[in-house]
């Protein structure tokens, strides 16, 4: 009789949820017994929602429409379907018959509601086909992993987890579904009387920042406006300035629009059949584009390319739509060809994007809700809130309070600083006493030039040092990101998960999707 296989995931957010429904939606119901156990490994409140979809404050908001957002890309109304149907989507309805939210964009926490019921519905559904699924509460604090790289000959054994309170659990595969490195304290603040060093839960850590305080947020993207806005609606005596080395916030979302642009596709495919990929045709395949649709790249990104104040910016988003709208339709109808796109450039071009483009290709990218836009400014309005470019250093002072220095040597004082940085891809910043540290220390993990580690990028399974892929050690989400490019957002997360849950159902057992009796 075969031995019953066990997979382990550690991280039980958003990616793990992903992963539980795709691998359900994979088995088929006459394989009843045959599907692998799981052991779910999650040292926060609940199982599901993760760091990035926690319960919070109300006015932390998706930055894409709830239509599109789902956690199964082959069913993007799912959401959608289960937001209409929660007391929580009646309660911000209009006067329409049908319960449907007031705005396109809900909260980040509404979101994370329907991933725990996805998480449970996902952990009942893989029990009803013979899997048992295990909830740790703990973090994993090392893995040993049995058996080297494919053609190796390692032990076959299984993977050893321990967790942080000492336990040791066995598994046949490892998935490790950890989220992003956590946010660097760039300038050695941690431990100084009124330094916030970690933003969410947002409700909970900004509790602390008095009332009447004249705050520092470190960034200006997406965690930064958040940020602003609960400590704006804690505190109408506060003044909050958002602070960036560029200075660029994220674009405006003001096109709603999800046409799929036919002629983005066909040309995306047609360079990568040619394989002559590099920056500048896929800049040329945007702009034809946009220039089809009524307006042009160089119009699209005037606001980013020219340096324009971020007040300046969201008054001309607000006002004129279509230039920001259609690129942001560009840049989301090529999500299923960024990896492949990413990984045809050459490497030159590859470390010119990142060094160069990337911050207004995820201002684009990752673009705040029009709500978010007036209420910024609203407040710079107001005279509440500030955006700073340029910032050096900042340094605790020995009374209390900090100080902040910037490019044209003007310095400033502020009462306390958050740290909204955003989360990192490099290896490097991760905490000397993570797992993420210990497994790049033993080797198991190859540090990416580019970002995270190394992948094979089919499968998403790890590669080690020779360069050969660990057959059955995979990764989802941020650590990716080297050989896949962008892979933070819920869709791409999702498809990733969906790959991996592929690899881990022979193909005699999937579900025939469309089969009948």
């Amino acid at each position: 009789m075969l031995k019953k296989r066990t997979i382990a995931v550690v991280g039980g957010g958003a990616a793990c949820t992903a992963f539980l429904a795709a691998y359900a939606r994979r088995l088929s119901g006459d394989v009843a017994g045959a599907a692998a156990d799981v052991i779910v490994f999650e040292p926060g409140k609940s199982f599901g929602p993760g760091i990035a979809y926690a319960e919070d404050a109300e006015t932390a908001l998706l930055n894409r429409p709830y239509s599109a957002m789902s956690v199964d890309y082959g069913d993007p109304g799912q959401f959608r379907r289960w937001l209409y149907r929660q007391a929580s989507a009646r309660e911000e309805a209009g006067p329409d018959a049908r319960p449907a939210p007031r705005s396109h964009f809900v909260s980040r926490s509404l979101f994370g509601q329907y991933l725990e019921n996805v998480f449970s519905q996902s952990r009942e559904d893989l029990r009803l086909l013979g899997a048992q699924v295990t909830l740790v509460p703990s973090a994993v604090v090392d893995l040993d992993v049995k058996g080297g790289e494919a053609g190796g000959s390692g032990d076959d054994g299984s993977h050893v987890l321990t967790t942080a309170d000492g336990e040791r659990f066995a598994a046949d595969q490892v998935i490790l579904a950890i989220g992003a490195i956590a946010p660097s304290d760039v300038y050695g603040l941690t431990g100084a009387p009124g330094f916030v060093a970690q933003p969410y839960p947002l409700n909970t850590s900004l509790s602390q920042v008095d009332p009447g305080a004249e705050v520092l947020v470190l960034g200006a993207g997406l965690t930064a406006i958040d940020v602003a806005v609960v400590l704006a609606d804690a505190g109408r005596e506060r003044r909050i300035t958002l602070a960036s080395r560029s200075g660029r916030i994220p674009d405006v979302r003001t096109d709603l629009g999800t046409g799929e642009l036919p002629e983005l596709l066909s040309g995306a495919r047609q360079l990568l059949a040619r394989g002559r990929v590099s920056l500048r045709s896929v800049h040329e395949l945007i702009d034809a584009t946009l220039r089809l649709n009524g307006t042009s790249i160089r119009e699209a990104l005037l606001p980013y390319t020219d340096s324009w104040s971020a007040p300046d910016l969201m008054r001309y988003r607000l006002a004129n739509p279509l230039p920001g709208g259609l690129a942001h339709r560009c840049v989301g109808a090529l999500t299923p060809f960024y990896s492949e796109l990413w990984r045809s450039l050459p490497d030159a071009s590859r470390r010119l994007f990142l060094r160069d483009h990337y911050r207004t290709y995820n201002c684009l990218r990752s673009p705040m809700p029009v709500t978010n836009a007036h209420r910024l400014l609203g407040l710079h309005d107001e005279g509440r809130l500030d955006f700073a470019r340029g910032i050096t250093h900042v340094a605790a002072d020995a009374g209390g309070g900090f100080t902040a220095t910037f490019a044209d040597g003007r310095t400033a004082r502020y009462d306390a600083v958050v740290n909204a940085v955003g989360r990192t891809n490099n290896t490097a910043a991760a905490s000397a006493s993570s797992l993420t540290s210990r497994l790049v220390r033993n080797g198991t993990f190859v540090s990416h030039p580019l970002g995270g580690i190394r992948v094979d990028p089919d499968t998403n399974q790890v590669r080690g040092s020779a360069g050969t892929a660990f057959p059955r050690l995979y990764v989802i989400g941020d650590l990716a990101s080297g050989e896949h490019f962008h892979v933070s957002s819920m869709e791409l997360v999702a498809r990733q998960a969906a790959r991996v849950a592929d690899g881990l159902v022979p193909a005699a057992d999937r579900l025939l999707v469309g089969a009948v009796a």
